[in-house]
Order: C-alpha cells, then structure tokens, then sequence
C-alpha cells in the first residue's frame, strides 16, 4: 500500500521564562492548523541558544522581559549564530520601543499577551504563517540573484566574450536584467581580472544605467581590437584580437591553425591550448562558425546565390555546406533566405501602412 508523504511542518520553539505563560501559549495555539509544529520549549534565552544548538528550529516564539538573557539579546545572537531562524516576539508591555527594537531585528510580528484569546490567536498565527512564507520566497528570491550575480561575474572574468559575438550578446541581455549596483560590481570585479590580461590600468567608470554601462563595455571592446592594430603589444589577449582580425579578413581562405600561430610568433600546439583558453572554442571549429556568419550576411545582402556563397567560402560540396549551416542557424539556407524575406516583407507592409494614417 502506498504510504503518503509526510508533510514537513515548520517548526516552533516556545520561550518564556513563565512556566504556565508558555504551556498556556503551546496549548491555545491551534498549530497544526497553519503548519506548525511545537518541538520544545525553554525558560530564557540561555537555555534557548542551547537547545537551538542540537535541534532544528524555524520560528522561534519569545518573551522579551526575561532573566540571564532577555528576548532582544536572544534575537542579536541568534542573528549572528543562527540566521535562519525567525522570530516572534510576545510580551506584557505595549511600549512601542520595544515593538520597534524587535521588529528592526527582523521579527516576523510582535504581539501583546493579552491578545491572546479565542479568535484572535487564529489571526495571529495567520499573520505569522503568511509572514513566513513571505519571508522564504524573498530568500529564495535573493538566492536565485546570487547565483545570476556569480554566473554573471565568472562569465565576464573569462575573456570568452571579447572574442565570441554571441557570447557577447548573451551576456548582454543577461546583464540587462539585473540593477545597477550589481552590475557595477559584476563590471568592477571583471575588469580589475582583466586588467592583468592587458596589462593597463583598467578603471570602470562610475554610469547611471546598466545600458550605458553596457554600451562602455561594447566600445572598450571595439577599441581592443584598433589598439591590436597599432601597437605591437604581445599580451595574449591583444595577440589573439589580431587572430580574430586576421581570421575575419581571410574568411573566405582555406585557414588553418598553423598558418594563425604563424601571424603572433606562436607553435601551432601552444597557440591551440590558448585559443580554446581565450575563445572557448578550437581554432577549427571558430573558423567554422565565421565562415558561417559569413555566409548568412551574405544571403542577407542577395547579391549571391547560395551555390555561389558556398563556394566562395570554400565549400564545393553544396549538401555538406547546408549541413554545416543548418547545424549553426538551425535551418536550411534557403528556409534563412525565407525567413529574412518574410521579415523584409512585414517591415515593408508596417511602413505602407504608416504611410496610409
């Protein structure tokens, strides 16, 4: 027979240093109805910190007025030993200092003893419960930016994107959708790790907008590749841009790795362990995809056919240059010749239509 799966309750502890306060709390309290689970209770904060060191706890229920360590002081230590831990503060006094130390602490909610009759520890414990779930999907929330924020960094640090277009048109959306702070310190962090690759005092500039600070990064990029060309720098990273330049220039060319090397003064083998370290990619395969894109800016224009662009890209074989095209831009090149068609067709059509309002 088919057990059911248990359902995990978050888990409560109960602290206050009056005896029949928290058994009267444990037992007024319907629980179990909003997803709590009682799983002990103390008489002051000592006590408390020693019981959260053997046993997992997610909302702690605490008296503020009690002896050796009082709620407040609870909450200071568990902020820094137990992070994780929630908070729910109950006491006698209706003082709103205390309310507002406690809450500026973080608690969940601060509630009067007195409210706790009938009705309103229904409402209560709503409160809480709503409150909490609030509380974990910001956390979740912030977790799922943390780890965009370390992808983001790590992606930018790697030299991939100085030498790879798409790679930098991805990065590019990506990093559109995250604030300005962080992007500044994504970018601070990046260029000062890039700094060593070229050599040069790299400062970011301080910019209003995550565009503009894309934008920066775009030009500092198209300057790389002028600055490889006017000076004879031999950092990689500028030896490598006159690779790019050179592989560009010579696309049409039966290029191999050797003759590359040959251009930067570099053994064929050294030269390919670096490529792959700088690009992402083999020499081999990077030839491929600019031979490629090559390709597809020039169906683009119309003024070959697409036996003609095979061919003067070095591909006699028709059917194994639409391979290779297919496998780069996912369709045929005459369903690409369609598609952009297609697209010219409905920008034409927009602009008739602008013209007829």
């Amino acid at each position: 027979m088919r057990q059911k799966k248990k359902v995990r309750r978050n888990e409560v502890l109960v602290v206050d240093d009056d005896k029949l306060a928290r058994k009267g709390l444990i037992s007024i309290m319907d629980w179990k109805k909003y997803g709590f689970e009682v799983v002990g209770d103390v008489q002051n904060g000592r006590k408390a910190l020693e019981f959260l060191k053997d046993n997992e706890v997610d909302i702690v229920f605490t008296d503020i007025d009690m002896p050796e360590i009082d709620g407040i002081e609870l909450m200071k230590m568990c902020k820094k030993e137990y992070p994780e831990v929630k908070f729910v503060v109950f006491s006698m006094y209706e003082d709103f200092r205390y309310a507002q130390s406690a809450l500026r602490l973080g608690a969940l909610d601060y509630i009067s003893k007195i409210s706790f009759e009938g009705d309103e520890c229904d409402r209560i414990l709503e409160l809480v419960e709503r409150k909490y779930k609030e509380n974990h999907s910001q956390k979740e929330t912030r977790n799922e930016d943390s780890e965009l924020i370390k992808r983001l960094e790590k992606a930018w640090m790697n030299t991939r994107w100085i030498f790879n277009d798409s790679e930098f048109s991805r990065l590019y959306e990506l990093t559109r959708g995250v604030e300005l702070r962080t992007a500044e310190r994504v970018f601070i962090k990046s260029f000062h790790s890039l700094q060593k690759l070229t050599g040069e005092e790299l400062e970011f500039p301080s910019l209003s907008s995550v565009d503009s600070m894309l934008e920066w990064v775009k030009q500092w990029k198209e300057n790389l590749y002028q600055t490889c060309l006017q000076t004879d720098k031999t950092k990689d990273i500028y030896m490598f841009a006159r690779v790019i330049l050179y592989t560009d220039e010579n696309i049409e060319e039966n290029l191999k790795s050797e003759e590359a090397a040959a251009q930067i003064g570099m053994s064929r083998s050294y030269f390919s362990t670096r490529f792959k370290e700088m690009t992402g990619d083999t020499f081999h395969n990077y030839v491929i995809s600019r031979k490629m894109y090559a390709a597809a800016q020039k169906m683009a224009k119309g003024t070959e056919n697409i036996t003609q662009i095979a061919s003067n890209l070095g591909y006699d074989n028709f059917y194994y240059f639409t391979k290779v095209f297919s496998k780069e831009y996912g369709c045929t090149p005459t369903e690409y010749i369609g598609r952009i068609k297609k697209m010219f067709d409905l920008i034409r059509t927009f602009f008739e239509f602008k013209k007829k309002l």
